[in-house]
Order: structure tokens, then sequence, then C-alpha cells
């Protein structure tokens, strides 16, 4: 290393004490654990034989999760909307609904 490099990185974090780290390095993807909700409980809708519909809801993203059950295709968010209740990931293939924590259980879409 020559020294005119360090004395840059030096110059760009002087109260910084430890040594310099990578992106990739400084931050960690969160893992989710997915628990399967049942759709009545997060979603205004109506019930019927073995589906549940529910009107106007509104997808915000895909995320990087799929699903655990289908393994089709990954997971859609669903925040608080007008007919949810509860924030939440969506399968757009098998249609069921999951909620996602964090490894110490606390949970990951805050409301």
């Amino acid at each position: 290393m020559n020294r005119a490099s360090n004395r840059a990185e030096y110059r760009a974090s002087p109260h910084s004490t430890e040594p310099r780290q990578p992106a990739e390095q400084r931050f960690e993807q969160a893992h989710l654990y997915l628990v399967q909700l049942d759709p009545q409980t997060v979603v205004d809708g109506v019930r019927y034989d073995d589906t549940y519909l529910a009107d106007d809801i509104r997808t915000c993203g895909t995320m990087r999760e799929t699903c655990p059950v289908c393994a089709e295709g990954h997971l859609q968010l669903v925040l608080r909307q007008k007919s949810v209740r509860v924030p939440h990931l969506f399968c757009l293939e098998c249609t069921r609904c999951f909620g996602a924590f964090l490894e110490d259980g606390t949970p990951a879409l805050i409301e």
C-alpha cells in the first residue's frame, strides 16, 4: 500500500478505530422466518368453498424470499391498506399469506 492512499482513507474517516470493510461485509442480509397465516386474520374478505376473496389489495413489491409451500415464485409485500389489517407477504402462485419474523422472533413487517 502506498502512503498517499492511507492518508486519504484516514482523512475520510478520522474518528474510526476499526479497519474499513467492504460494503458486502458490513451489511448482512437478515434471514426471515415465515409463518403461514390464515387469510381471514389479515385481510377483510369472504370465504367461498376453499378460496378466500378480497377486494382491491395492492402488493408493494417483490421480495427475495420464495414461497415455502409451492416454491414457485417470489413473495409479494402487502402493506396495511383499506382491507388489509396486518402487513404480510403473499404468494401469487398458491395465494397463501405469510408473516415474516427475524431470528429473535421480532416481526419483520412493522405496522
